[in-house]
């Protein structure tokens, strides 16, 4: 085993475990464990959002289809950092202001006060969603982790992926959401940083960046364009499909959370600013990776492997350790998230209304960071005995979290009109529509989470407007007040 590359990885899941630590003197009552008492700045809610929602896909699958495709890739970029401005600019200042003036601690207390009607389908149709597809997204990213660490270091697959899952559970059984927006926010640095030095070493190493193209336009004429090979309707429908990728990032629990955490609303420009700089210079670094990489390892089989071999062939182990370990902490920034997130939907929703009402603050956090290990157990044990292939379900996972969320929520901080029965249909119409597509096999037409996004949008008006909201009057003097920026 190589101390040179496995020191760096030591190093940082102790510093990781360490601000989880630290972070633990936030999380005395169940605002600072669920939402950090509302207290992140523009720095580290910017980072914290765009990488607890990155995961491992910007350095495996980004990397594999700049591999495959070439510059045709860019369209995925604009798709997601349009998602990313969608968010901030629709959603951030009213959810933050409104989530306060509601006292909402978690995502689903949120939709059940806002609607103000019967809580119950609402919270099961959240939790069902939440623990469906983030038990298997967080189990992804452990699976994920767990064999980098096995090509590395030769760990066994089952070593690998315990050791993940221990690092991931302790840091956010610890610090609550501001111990995940805290290690949220160095490894997205990290990951920023990196991804663009081993990118412009590997273009470095090919030769220059005008070897790489040269090179690059000889081994296929779509490596230097971004037409994908088509023209005219399929090149049409190839490009809305890259770019509707960036619907899966709207409105999913476990980064929209950030957004109630926020000091206040005034902090929302300086943030979106942050986290699209951080976004598109870490995918421009991802692009020099996989571009570079089809010049220096022409015959890959695999093409998402060519950032580990990047690291166990190219660079220095010390250097190669340090990446490895950002590349961990870019798994785990979405894994921590994810875990929280549904910990807090099944203690604060589930437990605390249904099982147990008198829950005191010290009770509920403390039954929350059971839940947390008993989540993280579970995923690991998922991660161990799933197939390969679940790691390709984190874009399903993240569709299907978008689509019975994100419609809902822009009615709710838009539309006075929107009912109990209105979120209820919205909610379930999106979760449907994208499990039912996604096992229909129509992905390759449209991907999962446009007719989520139809589906939901279309039952939550519907339906409103054939039931009532009685508050009305109290829902639009509330809609007019959170529309302003609060200092």
């Amino acid at each position: 085993m190589n101390l040179a590359l496995i020191v760096p990885i030591v190093i940082y899941f102790l510093l990781m475990v360490g601000i989880g630590v630290y972070s633990f003197r936030f999380t005395k009552t169940k605002e600072g464990f669920h939402i950090a008492g509302r207290q992140l700045g523009s720095w580290v809610s910017a980072i914290s959002y765009a990488f607890s929602g990155m995961s491992a896909w910007v350095l495996i699958g980004y990397v594999g289809l700049v591999y495959a495709l070439g510059p045709s890739v860019f369209y995925i970029l604009i798709g997601f950092n349009l998602g990313f401005l969608f968010a901030y600019v629709v959603i951030a200042k009213r959810v933050r202001n409104y989530s306060q003036l509601l006292d909402s601690v978690t995502y689903t207390d949120f939709f059940v006060k806002r609607v103000r009607g019967n809580p119950h389908m609402i919270r099961i149709i959240a939790a069902l969603s939440i623990v469906i597809f983030m038990s298997a997204y967080t189990a992804a990213q452990l699976a994920a982790a767990g064999k980098t660490l096995e090509t590395a270091f030769g760990f066994t697959p089952i070593t690998a992926i315990i050791i993940s899952g221990i690092v991931v559970t302790a840091y956010c059984l610890f610090g609550g959401l501001m111990g995940v927006s805290l290690t949220d926010y160095f490894q997205g640095l990290g990951v920023v940083i990196g991804t663009v030095i081993l990118g412009i070493f590997m273009v470095s190493f090919a030769g220059g960046w005008g070897e790489v193209v040269s090179q690059a336009a000889e081994i296929s004429p779509t490596m230097v364009s971004a037409n994908m090979g088509a023209t005219g309707s399929a090149l049409l429908g190839a490009i809305l499909g890259f770019l509707a990728l960036g619907l899966n990032v709207i409105g999913r629990p476990h980064d929209t959370i950030r957004f109630f955490a926020l000091k206040s609303s005034a902090e929302v420009k300086k943030s979106a600013a942050i986290c699209l700089a951080a976004l598109t210079i870490t995918y421009w670094g991802a692009f020099l990776v996989g571009y570079a990489g089809r010049i220096i390892f022409p015959e890959v089989a695999d093409p998402e492997m060519i950032f580990p071999m990047a690291l166990t062939e190219l660079v220095h182990p010390i250097f190669g350790g340090i990446l490895l370990a950002i590349f961990l902490g870019l798994l785990m920034s979405t894994a921590d998230s994810q875990l929280l997130s549904a910990s807090s939907t099944l203690t604060e929703d589930i437990y605390s209304k249904y099982f147990n009402r008198s829950l005191t603050e010290k009770q509920n956090v403390m039954i929350t960071r059971i839940v947390v290990i008993i989540i993280g157990i579970i995923s690991t044990i998922v991660a161990v005995t799933t197939p390969e292939s679940v790691f390709w379900l984190t874009v399903y996972a993240s569709a299907g979290l978008a689509a019975t969320f994100a419609p809902v929520l822009i009615l709710s901080l838009y539309w006075k009109g929107l009912t109990n029965a209105g979120a209820m249909a919205g909610m379930l119409a999106g979760l449907l529509a994208v499990v039912i597509w996604y096992q229909a096999g129509l992905s390759s037409i449209v991907v999962e989470g446009v007719p989520g996004f139809v589906a939901s949008f279309f039952f939550a008006i519907v339906v409103s407007l054939f039931t009532s909201q009685p508050h009305k009057q109290e829902i639009s003097r509330e809609l007019e007040k959170v529309a302003y920026v609060w200092k």
